[in-house]
C-alpha cells in the first residue's frame, strides 16, 4: 500500500527526477572540483610530500581515481536506495 496515497503518479515520477537531477548534480560537481583542483593546485600540493613523493604525484596517479571509484559507487547505492522507496511508495518500475 502506497504511504502516500494522496499523491499522484507524474507528482512521485516528478519527485523521483527530481531527487536524480540534484544527487547528479551534486557528483558531477564534486568531480568537476576533484578533476579541477589538482590541477589547479599542482604547484602548492608539490611541496607537500608524502613517503618522499609529491602529493600531486599521488593526486595525479591514483588518488583522483579512487575519487571516482568512489563518487561512481555512492552514486549506484543511492539511486538503488532511491528505486527502492519509489517502487515501494508506489511508483512503477519504468
Amino acid at each position: 500500500m502506497p504511504s502516500t496515497p494522496d499523491r499522484t503518479l507524474p507528482a512521485r515520477r516528478a519527485a523521483y527526477w527530481r531527487v536524480t537531477r540534484r544527487l547528479t548534480a551534486l557528483l558531477l560537481t564534486a568531480w568537476f572540483v576533484v578533476s579541477f583542483g589538482v590541477i589547479f593546485l599542482a604547484r602548492e600540493l608539490s611541496g607537500i610530500t608524502l613517503f618522499g613523493w609529491p602529493v600531486s604525484f599521488y593526486m595525479a596517479a591514483q588518488g583522483t581515481i579512487l575519487i571516482y571509484v568512489l563518487i561512481v559507487g555512492f552514486y549506484a547505492w543511492r539511486m538503488q536506495r532511491l528505486d527502492r522507496k519509489f517502487i515501494r511508495d508506489g511508483g512503477d518500475a519504468e
